[in-house]
């Protein structure tokens, strides 16, 4: 049954990945990049081109690693602020690099904003959570990244809390500081989920 709660309906199915978004992302430079290298060629000479391919190169290397982080930053802002104009009491909010996740203790719910689907945001009860853990990343030498997971209607969803590109001890404060933050959201998450639960009686 459908039902709101501070006008906002929790009946979604979680999609982490919108694949239009995506192959957006990928092939709109490769495409643009050759429509202009295929005319340079034909009306430049050749060392011009060169400079042309090496720019359109540069500008497909921006595209990649930035757009994708502009574009989430903006709708993240838009759609926190959209929850808070619909009621959506925000308790705590974590904003991971990949997902940012809202959660409300006075209603029972957690809210999802995920990088790679940028045209929808996703409501739902706490007390749909089945999992919920912590996961340090540690091995031989310590971690290079923390985070915490949960199974939300059988979606896994990880967040992560910190990530680096090389391996930190685990006494090293970025993995502490990583565990306390994961820690922390996964309380939330289970008041949240008792919230829920709660109101049902």
């Amino acid at each position: 049954m459908r039902r709101k709660i501070q006008g906002i309906m929790e009946s979604q199915q979680i999609k982490k990945l919108n694949v239009g978004y995506l192959l957006f992302y990928i092939f709109i430079p490769l495409v643009v990049g050759a429509i202009f290298t295929a005319l340079s060629f034909w009306a430049l000479q050749d060392d011009t081109v060169a400079m042309m391919v090496m720019v359109i190169v540069l500008c497909c290397i921006f595209w990649w690693s930035l757009c994708p982080g502009i574009v989430y930053n903006n709708t993240r802002k838009k759609y926190l602020a959209e929850l808070d104009a619909r009621g959506f009491i925000r308790n705590y909010t974590f904003k991971g690099d990949g997902c940012t996740v809202a959660v409300n203790l006075q209603n029972g719910q957690i809210a999802m904003i995920f990088k790679w689907n940028p045209r929808q945001y996703f409501v739902l009860p706490a007390n749909h959570i089945t999992n919920l853990w912590v996961d340090d990343g540690k091995m031989l030498g310590g971690s290079s990244r923390v985070s915490f997971l949960f199974i939300l209607d059988g979606v896994k969803v990880r967040v992560n809390t910190f990530t680096s590109n090389r391996v930190w001890s685990m006494k090293s404060n970025y993995i502490v500081e990583g565990i306390s933050k994961a820690n922390i959201m996964v309380e939330n998450l289970r008041q949240a989920s008792a919230a829920a639960n709660a109101a049902l009686f």
